[in-house]
């Protein structure tokens, strides 16, 4: 049995309502997750009177272990089951335990409640597939300029009214108002994707094709995977120390310290209209290339600035080009999977990127403890120096063996 995939046959028009349905759940979803997440210290203390900051730390890793876990079974399940089926049900217990968590009276509630939470969540990987599914294989590049600009947008937003949460006398309430933000997604999916039906996809994707096909797909599949987890780590290495690294080194205050931050969101929003342009099949090799090697120097720019002209120009830098060579990897994945298999293929990219994100704040403490809050930077861009090596010497041969297969 072949698994349903998305009737693409329904006219412009109403792929464009559906896929501008699919960018607002990509944007309400991330601004309801993101919205605490910068706060964690100060929720656990206000609302269940946790002053350790070790128990934020467990708490973070026990949801980005959950991700990891549960996003390749929304895939897997996507192979056997309608896509936007699954995702309506994913919203519904998304919506159902966000409004649990406004119940919680313990700190071990709310996990509980949290890890039940992102297992529904977790389905939320099933969008962008779906959005790909919709548009077809030709316009992937213009898919991944939506869909990055759309999510460093609510990211940016999110960090902004995070704040203005924590001044709210129960804080805990803000999930029921959340709660209501995801039965308004899953409204707004099952009006906009209604009349999509699902079909049988009888042939296999590219790639995938017998002699020998699944093989050189698995090869693919496991070093595009490193190459997303070494990205997400150097990305993600340079964040838990970069305000304090920032104070200490420049003296700078706290409304400078978030916009600081907040650049290279800023820089992917102003990137969509080059990644349209840029992330093209016939382009993408030379992009990446290119990209990487600008974010390894925007990233070393940042250790080593004696000024703050020098960091905001390494955070430019490193901002702008982190959005393109991400479209990138999208494109190349989605270019070489289709059907039955894209969401799932997408959930184990994703499940690297939460690996990635689990081991770089560990990685980044201990650097940090040993050497100095300037570290991260420099390591963060050797580490570009490593995924470049792994995408020119080995992903770019088994990307091609599969486009001659």
């Amino acid at each position: 049995m072949t698994a349903p995939v998305l009737n693409t046959q329904p006219s412009e028009a109403r792929v464009a309502r559906a896929q501008y349905a699919l960018l607002g759940c990509v944007f309400l979803g991330l601004f309801t997750e993101v919205l605490l997440s910068p706060f964690y210290p100060q929720f656990f203390r206000k609302v269940f009177g946790i002053d350790d900051f070790a128990y934020t730390g467990w708490y973070i890793f026990i949801c980005r272990l959950t991700v990891v876990l549960c996003s390749p079974l929304w895939g897997l399940l996507s192979r056997r089951f309608d896509p936007k089926r699954l995702l309506f049900f994913g919203q519904a217990g998304t919506a159902v335990f966000t409004a649990m968590m406004a119940t919680a009276d313990t700190a071990g509630a709310f996990l509980a409640f949290t890890v039940l939470l992102l297992l529904f969540k977790s389905s939320y990987m099933l969008i962008y597939p779906l959005m790909v599914s919709l548009s077809g294989n030709g316009s992937n590049a213009a898919t991944a300029s939506k869909f990055h600009a759309v999510y460093h947008l609510a990211i940016i937003l999110s960090t902004l009214a995070g704040a203005r949460m924590m001044t709210m006398e129960n804080p805990l309430s803000l999930f029921y108002l959340a709660a209501a933000v995801d039965v308004v997604q899953l409204g707004l999916c099952v009006w906009a994707l209604r009349g999509f039906g699902s079909r049988e996809k009888e042939e296999q994707p590219e790639g995938e094709k017998p002699s020998g096909g699944l093989r050189r797909w698995s090869g693919f599949l496991i070093v595009l995977g490193s190459v997303f987890f070494t990205l997400t780590v150097a990305n993600n290495l340079i964040r838990p120390f970069f305000t304090q690294y920032s104070q200490e080194t420049f003296g700078l205050g706290a409304g400078a310290l978030s916009l600081l931050f907040l650049i290279p969101n800023a820089m992917a929003v102003a990137a969509m209209p080059l990644i349209k342009r840029l992330c093209v099949p016939e382009k993408l090799t030379n992009v990446y290339v290119l990209g990487v090697a600008v974010m390894a120097g925007g990233l070393y720019l940042q250790g080593e600035a004696d000024s703050l002209a020098l960091l905001v120009l390494g955070r430019l830098m490193y901002g702008l080009f982190l959005a393109i060579t991400m479209a990138s990897l999208d494109v190349l994945l989605f270019q070489h999977s289709s059907g039955p298999h894209l969401s799932f293929h997408y959930s184990v990219m994703v499940s690297c990127q939460n690996m990635g994100e689990l081991a770089s704040p560990l990685l980044a403490s201990a650097l940090v403890a040993g050497a100095g809050l300037a570290v991260p930077f420099v390591s963060s861009a050797a580490i570009c120096i490593l995924n470049l090596a792994l995408f020119v010497f080995l992903l770019r041969g088994r990307a091609a063996a599969l486009n001659r297969s």
